[in-house]
């Protein structure tokens, strides 16, 4: 054989059957794979964390050698670390980077509130509700002048770094969710998602355990029960330094949590529109068409589970959940151990004398903000508790808040319909006199079910007697 012929040959036949210096630096690495962490927040739900896998192990490494977006939003990394796939850190190099980042609100100029940035929720404006984005891309580029090593490759000066995009709602975890049973419960043809915390250890603290339920707002209802615990953080309402501490003694370890979901609206008229919206007569009852459904799906629950307490069963919910509240009182009112209705939409005009004479006597606890533009307490909660009172009402309490501020971003302005801020942050903790409230009635005007007199005692600068409403829940029974 020619020998200038041979010795390419020979060359290029060896490259292909042993590894060389020159196919190392070529190999392609590369990020391969990204999960997100989503939780819930005031305002909804964010990503505080994200985990992404390397085909090699990664080094060389610090918090600001990396940019991300998630949902073409620019995060400020806090922190970042060599974990396992679950984003527990490790010591040494590994295949998987956790991404600890900043979550914050966002002010809009126009509307003067302030919304989470970044969400992977979408909101229907259809519908008027919120689903889950189908698209939240997570992009993890370089910064500039920084480098790292996948394997024994270094990025940023010898090698160019390809901007690495995943879709991060393909591959997302909810770990204050997870803890959470979830079934569904059908019955006329409807369908309702449930959701139920069990505290740790309940059914082997030798005595029964009561049993908290939560109703969403309008938002979040639909099909898939994570939208209506995170959309208005609901799963703080299963936190053993939160809400669970009123419910935890030397033998009762906490209470149980049952959240409910609609497949669309707890106002629901039957065909999607709002029962408000009906002219029903002054005094008529305001009707749901999941009201039959909602309370079957309750007892369905309590019926398989032992260990409640049906003594003290307490339900609330907020906005449309806050109406089904009031609805379940009117229509279920026995069953329950008490209510806490917040900013609840059950107008005041449907409310006739007999149906406040026949609640009276109930165990129940108002809540919302004076500033609320979405349910307006002239019209539902400040004229309904007016008439409680001066009906001889002796557990009636309200906490009415000037507006909503919060704790998760105290620089953040919300709507003033968000009272339930307050309560999943433990913080309502004063109500009114209602010796005052009681005098105050003959000074009042409500006409058309709507108080329109000036200069009332329940305004939220009257707001001032001490009072806290979760340890009151907590000691509330039907043996009272």
């Amino acid at each position: 054989m020619n020998k200038k012929l041979f010795i390419p040959t020979l060359l290029y036949t060896l490259t292909l059957f042993t590894p060389s210096v020159w196919s190392k630096k070529s190999e392609v690495k590369n990020a391969v794979d990204a999960l997100m962490v989503v939780q819930g927040y005031e305002w909804g739900p964010a990503v505080p964390r994200v985990i992404v896998e390397f085909n090699d192990k990664v080094s060389g490494f610090t918090k600001n050698t990396f940019k991300i977006k998630t949902g073409d939003v620019e995060r400020e990394i806090i922190n970042a670390y060599s974990s396992n796939k679950n984003g527990k850190q490790k010591e040494n190099p590994s295949k998987h980077v956790t991404f600890d980042l900043k979550v914050n609100t966002v002010l809009i100029p126009f509307l003067g509130v302030s919304f989470g940035d970044a969400s992977p929720f979408a909101y229907n404006p259809t519908t008027a509700r919120n689903t889950w984005a189908t698209t939240f891309e997570l992009e993890l580029d370089l910064a500039e002048n920084e480098t790292f090593k996948i394997g024994n490759i270094e990025f940023g000066k010898e090698n160019d770094w390809t901007t690495y995009k995943k879709n991060l709602m393909e591959n997302y975890i909810i770990p204050e969710t997870d803890e959470w049973e979830k079934d569904t419960f059908t019955l006329n043809g409807k369908t309702l998602q449930r959701a139920a915390y069990a505290p740790e250890d309940a059914l082997t603290d030798g005595v029964k355990n009561p049993l908290l339920i939560w109703l969403h707002g309008a938002g979040e209802g639909g099909n898939n029960i994570d939208i209506a615990l995170l959309g208005s953080e609901v799963t703080a309402l299963s936190r053993k330094d939160g809400i669970q501490k009123y419910f935890i003694n030397e033998k009762q370890k906490g209470a149980y949590v049952l959240a409910l979901q609609t497949p669309t609206l707890w106002m629901d008229a039957g065909d999607g529109s709002y029962n408000s919206e009906i002219d029903y007569k002054e005094g008529e009852r305001q009707r749901s068409y999941y009201e039959v459904e909602l309370f079957a799906a309750i007892k369905d629950y309590v019926d398989n589970n032992d260990d409640i307490d049906t003594s003290r069963i307490y339900v609330g919910g907020c906005s449309n959940g806050g109406y089904m509240t009031m609805d379940l009182m009117f229509e279920y009112g026995d069953y329950f151990a008490a209510f806490y209705p917040i900013c609840e939409a059950y107008l005041n005009k449907n409310i006739s004398d007999e149906m406040i004479e026949q609640v009276k006597d109930y165990n129940i606890w108002f809540l919302q903000a004076e500033n609320d533009g979405t349910v307006d307490p002239l019209t539902t909660t400040i004229p309904s508790f007016y008439r409680l009172i001066n009906a001889g009402a002796e557990n009636v309490h309200f906490t009415l808040k000037e507006n909503a501020v919060g704790s998760d971003d105290p620089s953040a302005v919300y709507f003033g319909h968000y009272a339930w801020v307050y309560a999943f942050n433990d913080d309502v903790k004063n109500e009114f006199d209602n010796s005052k409230v009681l005098e105050d009635f003959e000074n009042i005007t409500i006409e058309g079910g709507v108080l329109t007199s000036e200069d009332n005692y329940v305004t939220n600068a009257n707001c001032s007697k001490d009072g806290n409403m979760w340890s009151w829940l907590a000691s509330q029974s039907k043996a009272n």
